[in-house]
């Protein structure tokens, strides 16, 4: 664990821990690179390769057959299907409010509008590894559906030679049909550029650790993706009112994700900050992913005293955190403040595990210090914005100066001599 005083800290600590003191990504690069590369010209001679060797690959399809997907709820306790069912129904809740509207107006000139158009066929890519993550395939997919998404592919690594049924299951729920059992870099390769098995896809979008966020890196310019996403990261702030056992697992659920995770505190009373502390260590002794949680806190568990919450604020900002919690006296009196963090949670009720799960509000979340210039996945990515415009004669006269002018300072004749054209030529 870090512990540091804003009055006392050096600059470069500060800057430390806003670069999250994450390691350089160029392996990461370099790794996927050739995976792409080969992918994109062997289809899936090489997608079966490297499935083999990094995901346990066994049998001759990706594909999960349909009846597996269909059956997978069967194959579930009870409450659990009724809890994936009610997250999606809570997650389409909030994302159908996120929907654009079309418009159109005249005006002198003619007519104008805006029609919104959704994606044909998007690819969710669902992490696996050292847990299961069907709560991703609800939060890609569902915004989806709700943008107008026909086509909705999923990939994931399998577990022990087959997907996990509870990715399955949420899958079912969501209404995805193509399933593939394949992950890592391979699988953001055969999405973008498609195999003789997987048909390429417009999007890709869903969390996944460095060898994945990797490839999107270097698909991007082939195919559209959501954003670049680092490790799992929370930034607290508190004070005075604050219950450290809350600090505390709020820290610990951050840390349990991987042993690059970030969790943050910043208070403005030394006697919270060495209260959680003390609550931190007790309950990692105990937590159920301990080992991981440990090495994290190494450089991830940070506790940062600051003189205001203002302050906090301040340095919150500079951080842009994916997540960040407000848990002080008066958190709404904080909220116009936020210029930068992923997602905010008010008040010691609102956990992040809330939003991770049920709640509504999407998990998958800009990282790294994106949130700068990135939001939230939402229903936005998932359509195109499609301007349109009729012209009537008579504004092609009013515009025609306008455009000529602005033409011929950039020196683009060919433009101008567009606009001239209108004024004379042609009925309305």
């Amino acid at each position: 664990m870090l512990s540091y005083d804003v009055e006392s800290a050096s600059i470069e600590e500060i800057e430390q821990i806003m670069r999250r003191g994450q390691a350089s990504f160029q392996r990461s690069i370099e790794r996927a690179r050739t995976i792409v590369e080969e992918v994109r010209k062997e289809g899936d001679a090489a997608a079966v390769r490297y499935a083999r060797k990094y995901d346990g690959f066994e049998g001759r399809s990706f594909a999960v057959p349909a009846k597996c997907i269909e059956t997978a709820p069967s194959r579930l306790p009870q409450q659990l299907v009724s809890a994936l069912k009610e997250s999606a129904r809570r997650i389409a809740a909030y994302h159908e409010k996120q929907i654009p509207e079309e418009f159109e107006f005249k005006d002198s000139c003619g007519v104008l509008g805006q029609k919104v158009v959704a994606l044909g066929r998007v690819g969710i890519y669902a992490p696996g590894g050292t847990a299961s993550y069907a709560s991703s395939v609800l939060m890609a997919a569902v915004p989806a559906r709700v943008a107008g998404v026909k086509e909705i592919i999923l990939c994931t690594p399998p577990g022990n030679g087959c997907v996990d049924n509870s990715i399955l299951a949420a899958a079912n729920i969501v209404g995805i049909k193509e399933v593939y059992s394949i992950g890592g870099a391979q699988a953001v390769a055969a999405m973008a550029y498609g195999t003789e098995t997987i048909r390429r896809v417009d999007k890709i979008v869903g969390p996944g650790g460095a060898i994945v966020t990797a490839a999107k890196q270097l698909v991007r310019k082939d195919c559209d993706i959501d954003f670049l996403a680092g490790p799992s990261e929370v930034l607290i702030i508190a004070d005075s009112n604050s219950d450290s056992n809350l600090l505390a697992s709020e820290m610990l659920a951050q840390l349990e994700h991987d042993t690059d995770a970030v969790a943050v505190l910043l208070s403005t009373s030394k006697s919270i900050i060495e209260e959680t502390k003390n609550r931190f260590e007790e309950m990692a002794k105990g937590a159920g992913r301990r080992q991981i949680i440990r090495k994290a806190a190494e450089k991830g568990a940070i506790f940062l005293r600051v003189r205001s919450l203002q302050q906090a604020l301040q340095v919150s900002n500079d951080f842009a955190p994916e997540h960040l919690v407000i848990d002080t006296r008066e958190p709404w009196s904080l909220l116009d403040g936020v210029k930068a963090a992923g997602s905010v949670f008010l008040g010691r009720w609102s956990s992040v595990a809330f939003g991770d799960y049920c709640s509504g509000t999407n998990h998958v979340l800009p990282t790294m210090g994106m949130a700068r210039s990135s939001s939230a996945l939402s229903v936005s990515d998932f359509v195109k914005i499609v301007p349109y415009q009729q012209i009537t004669r008579k504004g092609a006269g009013r515009l025609a100066p306008i455009a000529v002018s602005l033409a011929e300072a950039e020196g683009l004749t060919a433009h101008a001599s567009a606009a001239k054209a209108r004024i004379h030529g042609g009925d309305e």
